[in-house]
């Protein structure tokens, strides 16, 4: 028997894209959630780091210079000391962020591969395909 495909409904396309999207982005996402999850750690170790200098004149306080106020950076701080806080939170999060975007990127690439199939197969015919039925 021989059959032609003449057109892929986009639906199927989208619901194949988000069933499948997650399973092929699991483990990049979860490559990228432990990069990320490790370079937040350099940067509140950066952060930590970083004392605010004060100036003492005869053993007087005269000023005090907090370059996290300064640079505006003190609430960035904060954050990162939140997520770093709870890393296997933040690992999850991440991981699972990083995954509904490759579903929706996979669903996006199979609509748009969907839509040029069927532009292509309304012009040139469609993809045919032979098959044949196994006797039990």
């Amino acid at each position: 028997m021989r059959y032609t495909i003449r057109r892929i409904a986009p639906g199927s396309a989208l619901r194949v894209g988000c069933a499948v999207g997650w399973l092929v982005a699991l483990c990049p996402a979860l490559c990228l959630a432990v990069a990320a999850v490790q370079v937040l750690q350099r940067v509140n170790q950066a952060f930590v780091r970083i004392e605010p200098i004060d100036i003492n004149v005869l053993g007087q306080p005269v000023a005090r210079i907090d370059l996290l106020e300064i640079l505006r950076l003190s609430d960035a701080a904060r954050v990162v000391g939140r997520l770093v806080a709870s890393v296997p939170a933040t690992l999850l999060i991440l991981t699972l962020l990083l995954m509904l975007v490759g579903a929706v990127v996979l669903a996006a690439a199979l609509l748009l591969f969907c839509a040029g199939y069927n532009v292509l197969a309304a012009i040139g015919g469609g993809l045919q395909v032979d098959l044949q039925e196994h006797e039990r």
